[in-house]
Formats: structure tokens, C-alpha cells, sequence
């Protein structure tokens, strides 16, 4: 028998083992009940069908060639001895491959009769206990669900602090990087040169400096916009551009109440920079409605300039040539300019026309105009006598109407802004008030804390009613309660400077007040009316006003003007107004 047969009765023989196998184990799982033959029936044929296809995938007994058996083609085999040894081999070759196959499909069919169930009630039960697929793999994500909602319910501030983890990690900004780099600093640490360490130790102190200026400037004006680099810059628009002349908007008013505590300024180029030679500044006028102002100085000499905040050119000087000059004052409506003295006649310039008239004090009037006030209205002029006088004369017409009597010697000047009243602070500490209506006194009260006046402002609204003396406090008071009570109680009551108030002076919109001592230098501060607090930023860190005399705003409140006894006008732009 050759080899090929000996192959072949193996195989059958091995088939033959596997079914009479398959059939003790059908018998032997055959169930009580009629039904359990059929269902038992179901898996054998599904057995049998896996092995009888494995068994056709082998080669079967037709398809080996069968090796001749006569003798004659058994010459023909030994003339061809060395091509049949190869080809021999080659089906040796590939039996053994066929039939480690089979081998291994029947260990994994033995090992599968373990693990699948044997009857189809066997397989309905696992259904329903473990469902199909498709049902294991939804509830295995329903159970993850129901897990994770447990989790919050008892958890939910960890699973917000989870969420804005999240949310600040992706809303992270990104950390910039420097643009440039110079490769000496780098250097500089391996260089021995003393020279070199030298300027290393220099630039060291010139960046601690520099942290310190920075810091200071923070604390001072704060951080500005500009330098916020992730800032959202919002594009520039044409018409807003066309608004702005030089540092004023036109047709634009403040937005919102003035902050306290700290005031946005801007120093300008000094108002009287062309000029620089009226002497000690005396008074200080913002023409009504044009962007002029007008300078008048101790020398003599009075400028007018224009108020820009760059150039501030001179437009024209009046000299008042052996005339000591003490006040100056602009009429309401901006057309006539009137200039006192000590001596018994004051000048009146028309700013019109440009003419210069000397007017002369009534007849046996032993009187001069160096203390003087306009009322708003333009119909009258108050000015200080020499003994407790206060004489009341027309605006238009210069005559004299009237004349007050005082205790006391008086000291300030000034009228309500519906021309009204006529407020006189005398140099104790009683203040007069005045009607222009009835022609008499109809109030006199007392300054609390006062012992010398020196000064008294309204403001524009008609509200409040501040007054200084020399010992360098100022009190704010109710106007409507100034005249009617004897003693009224201040509503703030201000004592950051300690020498004499000089100026006492009101913006346009009666928020800011601005106090002032002649005694000390930059001896002024700026005063929150409503909250009664001054500034904290002003004035500024290093700045040089010198011994202030005279403070003024400009008509809407966006300059202000400060004048010292050396002729300098110091012009700052108050941010918050935008108008001038």
C-alpha cells in the first residue's frame, strides 16, 4: 500500500470517529419531554453540517490521483524517477497542511459545543437574560447615563466648578511672546570683562528704576487703555473726527455725574506763554462764548489769548501804564472789559470796537473799584467801600443806586445767579444778604467756624453757597437756608489747607469747587461738592503752580486756569467736560 492510501484510510477513519462521537452525545442529551427531541435534533445537524463541510474542503478519495497499479506504468515512473520524487514530495507537502487544518477545525468545533447552548431552550433563556447585541450594548449606555446624573444630583457644585474649569481653560488667554530679542543680554553673563559687568550693573539699576516710575505712574493716573494690548479696538469713524477742534468736541455734553475721589486731567501748555509779563496774576476771565480769555497782572498789562491748549497765541495786550490795577472783570455778555485800582476813577474797554474809557468815582466819594462784582444779569455792579460800605451802582449806566452799611469791614462779593441777592462776607464772621428786590438786608448769618472771612462763591445752579476765611476752612451750605436762618448748619465742612482761602470758586455745573491759599505753595485743592471729598490726584505728584491767587473755569467747565504771583497761568484739561 503506498503512501496516498495510508493517508486516505486515515482520514476516513478519523471522520467516522467524530460522527459516532456526535451520536453518543445526542443520546445521551435527549430530554424527557416529546418537544426536547426536536430541539435537541437542531443542534446535532448544525454540528454535522460544520464537519461535513470542513470534511469537503479536504481533498477527497476521487479527487487524489490514484497511482497506477500495472506494471508498465510502473517502468514509466522508474524512467522518470527524479521528477516523481519531486512531485511527491510536493503533495506530501500539502497532506500535511490539509490535515493540520482539519485538526485544528475540529478542536474548535469540540471547544465550541462547550460554550453555545445545546438546546434552543437553553438559547431563548441566555436571550432573555442577556438579550441580543444590539439590547447588551443599550443598556450598557442607559446604565452610564443613570451613573452620571447620580453623580451631579449629589455633587453640583463640583459639577459647576467642573464646567467654569473648563470654560477658563478654553477662554485662556494666550501668553504673548517677545518679538525681539538682543543676544548681548544674553552674552553678558559670560563675559569677564569688568567694563561689561560694569554696564550690566548699570542697566540692572536703570530696570529697578524704571518699575518704580512705572508703579508710581499706575498708582497715580492708573492704567491706561493703550497699553492693554488684548484690548478690542473699535474702529475710528470720520464723524467723530470732524467734531473735534484741537482739544474741544463741539455738540457733545458730559455723560453721567462726576466720579469722586480721583479727576481725570490733562496738563496744557500755559495760557499766557507768549506774554509772561503782567506781573502777579490777578484775575483770570473766560470769555462767555468765544475761546478767548482774559489776563490781567499786577503790572499793569492785560492779555487777551486764545485758550487752545497748544499754542495759546497772544491776540492782544492793554496797558494801563501808572495805574496800580487790582481787579478786572468781563460783563456777562462778553463786550466790555472793567479794570479797578486804588485810585478814584476805574477804566472800561469795549473788546467791540477796541475803545479805552476812564470814568471817574462820583463827586465826595472817598471810594475806590479794588474790589468789585458783576451780577449775572448785567444790571448792576457791586464794589467794596473803605468802612463797611458796599456801593451799588448800574452796569450800563455807572451811577451809583445805592449803598449798603456794614458792621464789619467787608471782605467778598457775590451775587446769586438770578441776581437776586448780594451775599457780603465781612472780615468777622457774619455774612449779609442782601435784596435787590426789597432794597434791604433781609438776612445776616454766621459763618460756622469763622473768625476772619476772605472769601465767599455761588454756584451756577443756585444750590449751595460755599465760604472761606483765613483759617483756612470752607464751609458749603444750603442757599435757601442761608436766608432765612441765623445759624445754618454747613453741609460739608472742608479743612485740608490750613492757611488763608484766597479763591473759592464754582464750575458750570456746580459739582466741582475749587478752593485756594496764596500763603503756601500749590496751596489748592479740588472738592466733589455733592459727597464733599477732595481729590486725591490733584494737584498732581511734582507739579509746580507756585503761590496760587487766582482760579477760574471756563464757561462749560472743561479748562481750568490757575494764576500765581509769578506770572504764570497754568491751563489743565478737565476730561470730564468735553465742552469748553
Amino acid at each position: 500500500m503506498s503512501d496516498d492510501e495510508e493517508l486516505q484510510d486515515m482520514v476516513a477513519s478519523y471522520i467516522s470517529n467524530v460522527r459516532a462521537k456526535f451520536e453518543m452525545n445526542s443520546k445521551s442529551a435527549e430530554p424527557s419531554e416529546s418537544s426536547g427531541d426536536e430541539e435537541a435534533a437542531e443542534p446535532e445537524e448544525d454540528m454535522k453540517k460544520e464537519v461535513e463541510s470542513d470534511a469537503e474542503s479536504a481533498p477527497s478519495d476521487e479527487d487524489k490521483p490514484v497511482p497506477p497499479m500495472d506494471g508498465k506504468r510502473r517502468k514509466v515512473k522508474k524512467a522518470d524517477s527524479f521528477d516523481e520524487a519531486e512531485k511527491k514530495e510536493m503533495k506530501q507537502l500539502d497532506n500535511d497542511e490539509q490535515e493540520a487544518d482539519l485538526t485544528k477545525a475540529f478542536n474548535e468545533l469540540e471547544e465550541s459545543d462547550i460554550q453555545k447552548p445545546k438546546t434552543a431552550k437553553e438559547r431563548a433563556l441566555m436571550s432573555i437574560v442577556f438579550g441580543g447585541k444590539s439590547e447588551f450594548v443599550s443598556q450598557l449606555s442607559e446604565q452610564a447615563t443613570e451613573r452620571t446624573v447620580k453623580r451631579k444630583r449629589k455633587h453640583p457644585q463640583q459639577a459647576i466648578a467642573e464646567a467654569q474649569s473648563s470654560d477658563e481653560e478654553d477662554t485662556k488667554p494666550v501668553e504673548r511672546s517677545a518679538i525681539w530679542q538682543d543676544s548681548d543680554d544674553e552674552n553678558d553673563d559670560d563675559v569677564n570683562d569688568p567694563q561689561v559687568k560694569r554696564n550690566k550693573h548699570i542697566r540692572d539699576l536703570g530696570k529697578l528704576s524704571y518699575e518704580r516710575r512705572r508703579k508710581k505712574f499706575e498708582q497715580i493716573v492708573g492704567n491706561p487703555k493703550w497699553a492693554d494690548l488684548d484690548r478690542v479696538q473699535e474702529p475710528d469713524s470720520d464723524e467723530e473726527i470732524l467734531q473735534t477742534v484741537g482739544h474741544v468736541v463741539k455738540s457733545q455734553k458730559s455723560t453721567g455725574d462726576l466720579p469722586k475721589e480721583m479727576i481725570e486731567m490733562k496738563v496744557l501748555r500755559r495760557l499766557n506763554r507768549e506774554t509772561k509779563n503782567e506781573g502777579e496774576i490777578l484775575s483770570i476771565c473766560f470769555h462767555p462764548t468765544s475761546m478767548v480769555a482774559m489776563i490781567a497782572g499786577k503790572a499793569g498789562l492785560v492779555s487777551i489769548v486764545t485758550v487752545d491748549g497748544e499754542r495759546n497765541e497772544k491776540l492782544h495786550t492793554i496797558g494801563l501804564p501808572k495805574f496800580k490795577l487790582v481787579c478786572a472783570q468781563l460783563t456777562p455778555d462778553g463786550n466790555e472789559a472793567i479794570f479797578g485800582s486804588y485810585r478814584r476813577f476805574y477804566h472800561v474797554y469795549n473788546l467791540i470796537s477796541g475803545q479805552s474809557h476812564t470814568l471817574p468815582i462820583p463827586y465826595q466819594e472817598n471810594w475806590s473799584m479794588r474790589n468789585f462784582r458783576i451780577s449775572p444779569s448785567g444790571q448792576y455792579l457791586a464794589s467794596v467801600g473803605l468802612c463797611g460800605e458796599v456801593h451799588l451802582l448800574s452796569a450800563k449806566t455807572k451811577e451809583l443806586l445805592r449803598t449798603i452799611q456794614l458792621r464789619y469791614y467787608c471782605s467778598a462779593l457775590a451775587f446769586t445767579p438770578d441776581s437776586r441777592y448780594l451775599f457780603c462776607h465781612t472780615n468777622d464772621t457774619e455774612v449779609y444778604v442782601y435784596s435787590l428786590e426789597k432794597w434791604s438786608i433781609v438776612n445776616v448769618f454766621h459763618d460756622e467756624g469763622c473768625v476772619n472771612g476772605s472769601s465767599i462763591a455761588l454756584c451756577p445752579n443756585g444750590q449751595y453757597v460755599a465760604t472761606g476765611n483765613k483759617q483756612g476752612i470752607v464751609n458749603i451750605y444750603q442757599l435757601d437756608v442761608t436766608l432765612q436762618k441765623k445759624f445754618p448748619v454747613p453741609l460739608k465742612t472742608i479743612d485740608n489747607l490750613t492757611t488763608a482761602i484766597g479763591s473759592v470758586t464754582f464750575n458750570a455745573t456746580s459739582e466741582l469747587l475749587a478752593i485756594a491759599s496764596p500763603v503756601v505753595q500749590n496751596g489748592i485743592r479740588l472738592v466733589h461738592v455733592r459727597s464733599g471729598t477732595v481729590f486725591r490726584n490733584f494737584p498732581l505728584q511734582n507739579s509746580s503752580l507756585g503761590y496760587v491767587t487766582t482760579v477760574e473755569f471756563s464757561p462749560s467747565g472743561g479748562y481750568l486756569a490757575i494764576g500765581n504771583k509769578k506770572s504764570f497761568v497754568s491751563l489743565f484739561r478737565v476730561k470730564h467736560y468735553q465742552n469748553y
